[in-house]
């Protein structure tokens, strides 16, 4: 075995609070931004995922974490503290992205290396809907929560438990990929391999199918008093408390936060999708369910809070 005798480039300190920077790496697009520490965004940039092999769509990802750095030397001159990427799961406790079926450019490569190697940027990665959790809990929605869940609409499903500020992990320190979990009804079976899998039955992705790709026209008319197109909607509400009522019984949170952007149209499916969740006392528990309130940026920020706390 040949090992290269390069050294890898450190990671480079600078003085006082340093920016960090986000990235959610998710099935469909990427989301690059830079956050302060008291959370504001110095730059932003989203580009749509690339699903062709290595190493065109790693180059792509390095480009534009080396412009967020940039930006933030020049807007703040600030060194960047580290890189956080949250990614669609699931992810290995060593940061290794396993996820073919929704990331199949970034699949078993080693982005933290990559990160290190090229830019000289100390890098973690994570689930996206756990950067998500940690994002809303540290500036959005989940503030001030002591035990939250946090359910991502997007591409898939992704959930998260926060509990005292920390992340909900298993046993191998991995994080629980709860968005599969069997519920009824769901139209197609799952490539996790459940054949009724919450996933296909209440992922943005499934809306889309239900409005025939077009959930934000379905949700103008249902707005107007379109019936058929509301029923499309209460229908997807009940798909959505399928799921959500089992998290209810297992966490017992405080708050529930809704994102992605499936949560975008949480008022026309909340009736319908308490309804679902209700059950008899003792077992009724039905905390607030809130929007995210950082909307799609949620998944990005967190990642760029995970970069500088490293937790």
């Amino acid at each position: 075995m040949t090992t290269d005798p390069s050294p890898r480039p450190q990671p480079r300190p600078g003085p006082g609070p340093q920016a960090s920077i986000g990235v959610d790496l998710g099935g469909t697009g990427t989301r690059v931004l830079a956050l302060d520490p008291d959370g504001t965004i110095l730059h932003q940039a989203s580009f749509r995922t690339a699903r062709h092999s290595p190493p065109e769509p790693v180059g792509q990802l390095l480009a534009a974490i080396s412009t967020a750095a940039e930006a933030v030397r020049a807007s703040v001159g600030a060194e960047v503290s580290g890189v956080g990427i949250g990614a669609s799961g699931p992810v290995t406790a060593g940061g290794i992205i396993d996820n073919p079926a929704t990331l199949p450019a970034f699949t078993g490569l080693d982005l933290r290396a990559a990160v290190l190697d090229t830019l000289g940027l100390r890098c973690v990665i994570e689930n996206d809907a756990a950067a998500a959790a940690i994002g809303e809990h540290t500036h959005g929605a989940g503030y001030g929560s002591r035990s939250s869940v946090t359910v991502t609409l997007g591409t898939g499903i992704g959930v998260a438990v926060i509990t005292d500020g920390r992340l909900l992990r298993a046993g191998d320190g991995s994080h629980p990929e709860a968005g599969h979990i069997a519920v009824p009804d769901a139209p197609t079976p799952c490539y996790c391999g459940l054949p009724s899998c919450w996933e296909q039955a209440a992922s943005r992705t499934a809306l889309e199918a239900m409005t025939g790709s077009d959930p934000t026209s379905a949700a103008d008319a249902a707005r107007r008093g379109d019936t058929q197109a509301a029923r499309i909607f209460e229908r997807y509400g009940r798909q959505v408390a399928a799921g959500l009522g089992t998290l209810l019984t297992l966490f017992r949170p405080d708050r529930v936060v809704l994102g992605g952007s499936g949560a975008q149209y949480l008022d026309l499916y909340a009736h319908a999708m308490q309804a679902g969740i209700e059950r008899n006392a003792p077992y009724r528990w039905t905390p607030p369910v809130l929007p995210a309130r950082l909307g799609d940026l949620a998944g990005a920020v967190g990642a760029a809070v995970l970069a500088r706390t490293g937790d």
